[in-house]
């Protein structure tokens, strides 16, 4: 009897063992150039960098170029939702860039992606890719969205990673503390230059009756210490640059990108 109910457990572990997860994961190719944006060697490094993020946080991260025109209001958007939900359907975070209408989007497919991904920090990402995108410098906006990525990864869900945000970011810690500092030292330059200037012509003064005005305790003045100001809104008629950040997306994603 014993002997049989092991060899049961021993085929239910096995079946266990080969089934497959909740989440699935395509772990294909991360980097699809089919607008020939990047040359062989920016393919392998940026393929490097994709797979090392997907492989260590268990979610697919790609990026996907094209030429192929789209029915949307941005072509980048609609075909990273399209081939995202039929390829990588367990969840994934790709940078599309799509020259038939010059767009590019970033997005987010999945809960535990868009738990880590919130539309600010689309925005954010966007952002980057758009500085890099007006350049012409398609590969360093891949480049630098895909480390925006796996910094994102490590700050949200390694332990104590909040921690270590001034050490990912170190060059903005620097750069905000440089500043800080330089205003500083400049405004107290600035201040006592200011001071001293004033003390210029004074003399030295032991005695009240020898200060050369005198000494004024009182003085009148009016003084308003209250006002209104009423403000209306005017609507623009202008319509908003084809550079500018759009967030949002279709139900279940979250992303971010324009056109440039």
């Amino acid at each position: 009897m014993k002997t049989r109910l092991s060899i049961f457990f021993a085929l239910v572990m096995s079946i266990l063992l080969f089934l497959p997860s909740g989440r699935t994961f395509a772990y294909g190719a991360h980097v699809i150039d089919d607008a020939g944006l990047f040359d062989s060697e920016e393919i392998q490094a940026l393929e490097k960098q994709a797979k090392e993020i997907s492989e260590e946080y268990d979610t697919d991260v790609w990026v996907y170029t094209s030429t192929e025109r789209g029915y949307s209001d941005n072509y980048a958007r609609e075909m990273l939702e399209s081939k995202g939900e039929k390829d990588y359907p367990g969840g994934y975070v790709a940078y599309g860039i799509n020259m038939e209408d010059r767009s590019y989007w970033v997005d987010a497919y999945g809960d535990y992606e868009r738990g880590i991904f919130s539309q600010s920090k689309t925005d954010s990402l966007a952002e980057t890719a758009r500085d890099y995108l007006a350049d012409g410098e398609y590969y360093q906006s891949a480049r630098e969205v895909l480390d925006d990525i796996r910094i994102r990864f490590l700050v949200k869900t390694e332990p104590l990673g909040w921690l270590k945000k001034p050490f990912i970011y170190w060059k903005a810690t620097l750069f905000a503390l440089g500043g800080s500092l330089a205003i500083g030292l400049i405004a107290s330059l600035i201040w006592t230059s200011m001071k001293a200037g004033r003390h210029k012509d004074k003399k030295l003064a032991l005695e009240a009756a020898s200060y050369a005005d005198g000494l004024q305790l009182t003085e009148n003045r009016d003084q308003f210490v209250r006002s209104y100001e009423t403000r209306v809104k005017i609507e623009s008629d202008t319509s908003s640059s084809s550079s500018s950040i759009g967030g949002g997306g279709s139900a279940g994603h979250t992303g971010s990108g324009g056109h440039f």
